[in-house]
């Protein structure tokens, strides 16, 4: 089985498969696993609870990867009232909650050692370059490193590339938006004190910058602190396209020229960054909405807003429907939704029957994966194609294709691992399915 992709989707696809009994190549295009969280720099698992309890609603890999970075302790996960991310305007409103933190580096120690000890063979400097079907299977798929050209043949394949290029390339249908979510840079400052206060004067003096010029599109600010004496900030706004070469190199340009404004700007006017330090950018820009697959069932909006309940669920949402504007500048409305089911029928793209798709590339509208597209839920996509992945690849010499996967074994396994399929343990009104 092949995992294209280690970030939160892969990782999940990629443990769950090796502990499912499958034989697992992960593939990444960085020297690093860890997606969101690494490549761009994040700060905490969006998606994982549902924000009016604080109670989670993903659980599995997501629980285990808190307790490998100290965040909570064995056993901790279900029974704890969680904030639903680090920005200090959430912060401020629950103080008692537990913050499900992460840490770029604590992050990238653990998901090395969550994979190799699951038994993947991990790959890095590796890019997933083409794909080669026969049928309606995935027969080839061509990486590229430092051996040059290499032809993989795997029996099933987990599309965990963000941008659904193992399922684009494989001919599968897709669509893109009109108007996509921008692209973003996050940065990081170091020797200076997060509070809420100078949350709220760091957004100030962006305001007023723009009204004089001085500054361009951004959202937020939404900051957030790794150690207590560093911020990172989450404010760069780029429209663009990840799949775009031109886009995306204009991304990490234009992203780069925007944070240093920002903070010479901060460190001019707020004595609180007198001995601030540009700490670091993210090794990459990010996209939050590139090419979404049209799979067996398409999650919507309305699915969302109604707690819609599917029978063939694998892993809960509950983030706001999050959609950040192209062209605007500052806050933008995130309206709070009930916890919701995710269809296994969003990880299967038409047309093959041995690929599975999971993360923000699932099968979504762009409305529904302003929600959808979050950490949590794509480590939670990926525990579900992943287990599935492992199912079909055990069932003799061909394998199974991936709608032949028996549903209800599919989640007695994922209950199994400690995965949340029921709402009701977040709003206290369990379901009867």
């Amino acid at each position: 089985m092949l995992v294209c992709g280690t970030g939160l989707a892969g990782i999940g696809a990629a443990v769950a498969a090796a502990r499912n009994g499958a034989s697992v190549m992960a593939v990444d295009r960085m020297g690093f696993a860890g997606g969101f969280f690494t490549n761009i720099i994040g700060s905490a698992f969006d998606g994982f609870v549902y924000e009016e309890t604080g109670k989670p609603v993903v659980g599995g890999l997501v629980f285990e990867m808190l307790e490998r970075m100290g965040v909570i302790k064995p056993g901790q996960g279900p029974h704890l009232s969680y904030n639903v991310n680090g920005d200090f305007t959430e912060v401020e409103k629950h103080p008692g909650r537990v913050i499900p933190r992460t840490d770029p580096e604590l992050f990238k120690r653990a998901a090395d050692d969550v994979l190799t000890e699951s038994g993947v063979r991990l790959l890095f400097h590796t890019q997933v370059s083409d794909v080669i079907v026969k049928g309606d299977r995935v027969d080839t798929v061509i990486v590229s490193n430092k051996d040059g050209l290499v032809a993989v043949r795997p029996k099933t394949v987990v599309d965990a590339t963000g941008d659904g290029d193992v399922a684009a390339w494989a001919g599968c249908p897709y669509e893109k938006a009109e108007s996509l979510q921008p692209m973003s840079l996050h940065f990081r400052i170091a020797f200076v004190e997060l509070t809420f206060e100078l949350r709220r004067k760091c957004a100030a003096v962006l305001e007023k910058a723009r009204a004089k010029g001085k500054v361009g599109l951004y959202g937020g600010p939404w900051p957030a602190t790794f150690s207590g004496r560093d911020i990172y900030f989450n404010v760069i706004r780029v429209p663009g396209d990840a799949t775009d070469p031109d886009d995306w190199t204009h991304a990490e340009i234009q992203g780069r020229r925007d944070a240093w404004t920002m903070f010479e700007l901060w460190k001019e006017e707020l004595p609180e960054f007198k001995d601030a330090y540009f700490f670091t950018s993210g090794p990459t820009a990010g996209a939050r909405e590139s090419r979404r697959i049209v799979g067996d069932y398409t999650l919507t909006g309305d699915d969302i807003r109604q707690a819609k309940r599917q029978d063939d669920v694998v892993v809960l949402g509950a983030w706001r429907i999050d959609r950040h504007p192209e062209q605007e500048t500052g806050y933008h409305e995130q309206p709070v939704v009930p916890p919701y089911d995710i269809s296994y029928r969003t990880l299967l793209p038409q047309g093959i029957d041995n690929l599975w798709v999971a993360g923000r590339c699932h099968s979504a509208t762009s409305e529904a994966l302003a929600s959808s597209r979050v950490t949590a839920n794509a480590m939670g996509m990926g525990q579900a194609a992943g287990t599935a992945a492992a199912m079909a690849s055990s069932a003799g010499v061909g394998g199974k294709g991936s709608r032949e996967v028996p549903i209800g074994e599919l989640q007695d396994r994922l209950l199994a691992a400690d995965v949340i399929l029921d709402s009701g343990l977040a709003t206290g009104k369990s379901i009867i399915r």
